[in-house]
């Protein structure tokens, strides 16, 4: 699955970056080589209305991660092909990769209820599409970087919403355990802070325009039941966009409802981009991390 000049490129970036004690900047991540996936699916008519699979080799049944890109939920950053490096490193671990685009905030009937209800479709599309490609859907692992890492922490607690909601999803596939990247557990906390980070008009898109007493309630993690799953919240220590405290802040917020306790992991000098960059030590955390949720080794 791997070619010769991506293995060569991405050993020369790995091997400068486990000498660097600088975080990974926007720019290096953007200059990694973006594999094509083995097959995308679509499943609505827009262009990130996609699935990205990457599948191991073998004949299975296989192990899926699931990813949610980042990207401020925004169209103007990278879609679902931000992490097309992540699906190949995964697959060569033997983990299938099931890597999921959506609508954004600003565009054509994206932010809400568009954005929330990409997701639900993209993942619920494991339980038409198991057999085809050998998923072992006992053993999946829902892991989201940055606005996606918020998306995924929503994801895992789907099942939550109530039944009148335009968000809801009648069986709704849940994963057995959530892994958010710099995600964004509180977007009501969050928000005052998007405009500088996402630009403006990025919360009032993702925010219902009829909003009721509480218009987070459907939106943000916090704000729903908590989930039945474990949670693990990786943060870099230097990461200037989504600090760590944010994931602390959603663990006390979990904890104040009774939830078990949310594992939090926060990397010495690894940035915002290190958590996705293969080489880092913060990839080294989080592949081990997922191969671990799916009873791979590392």
């Amino acid at each position: 699955m791997r070619t010769a000049a991506t293995l060569a490129l991405i050993a020369v970036l790995a091997s400068s970056l486990a000498h660097a004690a600088d975080p990974v900047e926007l720019p290096a991540f953007m200059a990694i080589p973006r594999p094509a996936p083995t097959a995308v699916l679509q499943y609505g008519t827009a262009t990130s209305q996609g699935v990205d699979l990457f599948l191991p080799s073998g004949d299975g049944p296989h192990p899926v991660a699931i990813l949610i890109h980042g990207g401020c939920w925004s169209v103007t950053t990278a879609g679902r092909e931000q992490l097309r490096h992540i699906g190949e490193e995964l697959a060569s671990r033997g983990i299938a990769v099931w890597s999921i685009g959506y609508r954004r905030a600003n565009e054509p009937d994206g932010g809400y209820p568009g954005t929330f209800q990409d997701v639900g479709v993209a993942i619920d599309r494991l339980w038409s599409e198991a057999a085809r490609y050998r998923f072992d859907l006992t053993r999946t692992v829902l892991a989201g970087h940055s606005a996606g890492g918020h998306l995924a922490l929503w994801a895992a607690v789907r099942d939550r919403l109530p039944a009148d909601s335009p968000l809801h999803s009648p069986q709704p596939f849940l994963p057995r355990s959530v892994i958010s990247l710099a995600g964004i557990g509180d977007l009501k906390a969050f928000a005052p802070l998007m405009p500088i980070i996402c630009g403006a008009g990025i919360i009032d898109r993702l925010v219902p325009a009829a909003a009721p007493a509480n218009p987070y309630a459907e939106i943000s993690p916090a704000a729903l039941p908590p989930p039945a799953i474990p949670v693990v919240m990786i943060s870099g220590i230097v990461d200037r966009l989504i600090p760590p405290y944010l994931a602390h802040d959603y663990a006390r917020a979990l904890r104040r409802k009774g939830a078990p306790p949310v594992e939090l992991v926060d990397i010495p000098d690894a940035g915002h981009f290190d958590l996705v960059t293969p080489g880092t030590r913060a990839w080294q955390e989080v592949g081990t991390r997922i191969a671990a949720a799916l009873g791979r080794a590392p």
